[in-house]
């Protein structure tokens, strides 16, 4: 297939200039929703062949109905013109943000580039030239964003299968024709992205719980967050390897949490217990062989908990009974600290007191 597609991603975003959006590290623009007017500049894309014809431009996102999407383009064979009396680059006019806007709309419409208004994929057959210029506007409040925008300057994948009288170029044939090479082209780039889908690095977020699945891992939809749903279904096959054992529950508790924990199994623990501390001992940790106690260090929240309680339950051992309590770190006093009036020292503990400290009626030591 003839031509080249050229990509709109954050290093050409970046190198250009934009207004009333935020550029995130994957390169999709947000809207300001506190800014009425939003404009993207880009410096030009180079096919690098004089009076090249270009072929489809695709907007890939979404806004708000109440908002308008202007979209501009145009080619030329030199990258400068003459203003004012004097050479400029076109990149740099374009990208100059002293420079209103309403005057890089007047050059577009002085120059013969075309304008598109709320449309998102569209052709370009009526433009030539080694240079294609785009600046889009969007005015209005609301939400929005543009995920990526993608050119191509490939011939229609039909027209060269026809006798030379019907290639018309932009003609009624060519453009009845657009339509099924567009289609064709969607499915070859769907195609062409299967491996990246595949792959549990890159994939779309709404494909892993089905990955899980196929793994069988229930994960429930919109339950984990991503980066933990991610590594969980990456390691899936390890996992189910070592399903119904201590080291299971261990490392699917670390995942979540994102902390190691500490799994007590009731009945390697009680032939170590004294018959004297065998009901605190149960209170704890159950009365049950099956009882399965994880301690957590640090603080869990109530959705925490459920997440790995729900995870947990499809790994832990036949009849087993999952119990999770959060550990406290104990607090310190080193030899400077003083008691101050109304104090309380809590918990058993052995202390000293050497011959310049007095203790008051008011302070006392449990």
């Amino acid at each position: 297939m003839a031509g080249s597609s050229y990509s709109i991603n954050k290093n050409r975003i970046e190198g250009g200039y934009y207004s009333g959006f935020e550029l995130d590290e994957k390169g999709v623009l947000t809207v300001i929703s506190e800014e009425p007017v939003h404009y993207l500049c880009l410096r030009a894309i180079d096919n690098g062949i004089s009076d090249s014809a270009w072929g489809r431009l695709k907007l890939e996102g979404s806004f708000s109905e109440s908002m308008v999407c202007y979209l501009y383009v145009a080619a030329f064979d030199e990258d400068s013109f003459y203003r004012k009396g004097q050479p400029a680059r076109i990149d740099s006019f374009l990208c100059d943000r002293e420079e209103e806007i309403t005057v890089k709309k007047e050059f577009f419409r002085q120059a013969g580039g075309l304008r598109f208004v709320n449309q998102k994929d569209v052709l370009l057959y009526g433009l030539k030239g080694r240079y294609l210029y785009l600046v889009l506007e969007l005015i209005g409040l609301g939400e929005g964003k543009i995920t990526g925008m993608k050119v191509d300057s490939q011939g229609d994948n039909f027209m060269n299968t026809f006798p030379e009288i019907y290639r018309e170029r932009g003609g009624f044939f060519h453009r009845f024709l657009s339509v099924f090479s567009s289609i064709y082209n969607d499915f070859q780039e769907d195609i062409e992205r299967l491996p990246e889908i595949l792959d549990l690095d890159t994939c779309p977020a709404g494909l892993l719980p089905v990955y899980g699945g196929w793994l069988g891992i229930h994960v429930g939809d919109d339950f984990l967050e991503e980066a933990v749903l991610r590594t969980l279904v990456k390691e899936a096959y390890r996992l189910n390897r070592i399903k119904g054992t201590r080291a299971a529950l261990e490392r699917i508790s670390e995942i979540v949490l994102g902390e190691k924990v500490l799994v007590l199994e009731r009945n390697v623990m009680e032939d170590y217990i004294e018959k004297d501390q065998m009901a605190q001992f149960e209170r704890l940790y159950g009365n049950s062989p099956y009882d399965v106690t994880i301690l957590v260090l640090e603080s869990i929240t109530e959705v925490q908990k459920s997440q790995l309680l729900f995870l947990l339950d499809q790994f832990k051992p036949v009849r087993s009974r999952l119990h999770i309590i959060r550990r406290k770190k104990a607090g310190t006093l080193d030899s400077y600290a003083y008691l101050d009036m109304d104090a309380r020292i809590s918990g058993p503990g052995e202390g000293s007191l050497d011959t310049s400290q007095e203790l008051d009626g008011l302070i006392r030591l449990n």
